[in-house]
Parts: C-alpha cells; structure tokens; sequence
C-alpha cells in the first residue's frame, strides 16, 4: 500500500471513529440523536487529524506508556487549540467554548478534555491501531483506490459546502443592522420564477445545514455580530418547524 494511501485510509478510519464517539456521547446525554460532525457526513476530521499526529510523532512510545499519554495529551490539545483558533479567525465563529470549564485556555481547550485525549490516545497506539494496520495491510490496493478517490471526492463536496455555510454565516454576521435590512430587502425583490426557486432550494439547503451545525456545537458563538447569529439560526428553526407541520401527501 502506498504511503499517502495508507495515511488517507488511517484518516478516514479515525475521523469516522471519532464521530462515533462524539455522536454516541452527545446523543445520549441529550437522549436524542445529534449528528457531532462539521461536516454532513459521519465524519469528525480534526479526529483523523488528531490519530495521525500520535500516530506518526508518538507511536515508537508505545512501551513507555506515561510518556506517550503526556505528549499525545499535549499533541492533542495543542491541534485542538490551533483548530479552534483558525476557525475563528477564517469564520468569526467559535464552534466550541470551554470557558465554563475549570482549567481552560482562552475557552479553546480544557484540562478534562485534555485528558481525555490522552488516555483515547494511549488506547489508539496500544490496542486498536495494531489491529488496523492489520486490517488495512490486507486489503487489496484496487480496493483501496476505488474507496480513496470515491471518499476524496464526497469529502471534497461536503466541505465545500459546509464552508460555503460558514462564509455565509461570517458575511451575514458582519454586518450592521442597517445593513442586515438591506439583505432582507434585497431578498424580498421581484425575480424571475426560476431564479426565485433557485435562491429558495439554496436557502433551504443553508438553513438545514446551520440546524446541523447548531445542534453539532449548541455553544457556536460569532465574534462579529452575535444577534444577526441569532436571527439567522432562529430563520432555521422557524424553517424546521414549518416544515415539520406540512402535511404529508
């Protein structure tokens, strides 16, 4: 197996993994189910990204247990940080906030969370990883291909459009009032019958994806414009409902 291809399919397998964790953990302290990922898909990334860095900096300490628990939970947290830091400043968004929390940094990371990923760490580079490699060493390379491109192009779409979101989310937030009501205005002009079920099918797509990213991150924050936040993901739940109560034919 190639060495790219190799990286990729661990990628993948940690970042779905991670989503199951999050969505388990999430669904059932709120006894319902929420999909935790930032993108559509089952797929948790800044988890693959996480599995890969232990994985390919500290992995050769598998013997030395406590050391690879403190570097992995430093690692971790570190990347963590760095994700939460980026998001803010491409979207003006902070998706989690751990400032509630003893023991936090800037409310971009936590002791507990900390050690958490730590011992997951630990667990990953003794037990599970060694049979994953297994696994994936004997799957055919034909196999791997046809997943990695047939992935790569679903991951592809699906972040393009969840950025899209975000950047609509940013733009919107970013601005005043007065020019909120311009939008909503503009909004509201005369436009052709296609172009207006265009602009509708486009909205209602934005809206289910900002519901699915504020269940994901109830704590989603804007460091623009918090009330225009608001009014955008009060626009979805208003959608949600609406389309909840809509009669089935």
């Amino acid at each position: 197996m190639g060495y790219f291809l190799q990286q990729f399919a661990i990628f993948l397998f940690y970042s779905f993994l991670g989503w199951v964790c999050e969505t388990v953990f999430c669904s059932l302290a709120a006894r319902k189910f929420i999909n935790r990922g930032f993108l559509s898909g089952p797929f948790c990334p800044i988890y693959g990204f996480g599995a890969l860095l232990v994985i390919l900096l500290f992995s050769g300490l598998q013997n030395h247990v406590l050391l690879l628990f403190v570097c992995s939970m430093v690692g971790a947290s570190a990347l963590e940080y760095l994700t939460s830091f980026l998001l803010e400043k491409l979207f003006r968004l902070r998706l989690w906030d751990y400032s509630n929390r003893k023991w936090n940094l800037h409310g971009r990371v936590c002791l507990r969370n900390s050690l958490l990923f730590g011992v997951m760490a630990v667990l990953m580079v003794t037990v599970i990883h060694p049979h994953v490699s297994r696994w994936m060493a004997a799957l055919p390379e034909t196999v791997l291909w046809v997943g990695f491109l047939f992935l790569a192009a679903y991951f592809l779409l699906d972040t393009g459009v969840t950025v899209y979101a975000l950047l609509t989310i940013r733009r919107q937030t970013g601005q005043s009032p007065t020019e909120l009501e311009g939008l909503a205005a503009l909004r509201n002009q005369v436009l052709s019958q296609a172009q207006e079920k265009r602009r509708q099918r486009r909205q209602k797509r934005l809206q289910a994806l900002y519901r699915r990213l504020e269940k994901a991150f109830p704590r989603m924050k804007s460091l623009g414009d918090p009330e225009a936040l608001r009014q955008l993901l009060e626009e979805a739940r208003a959608s949600a409902r609406k389309k909840s109560r809509k009669p089935k034919s």
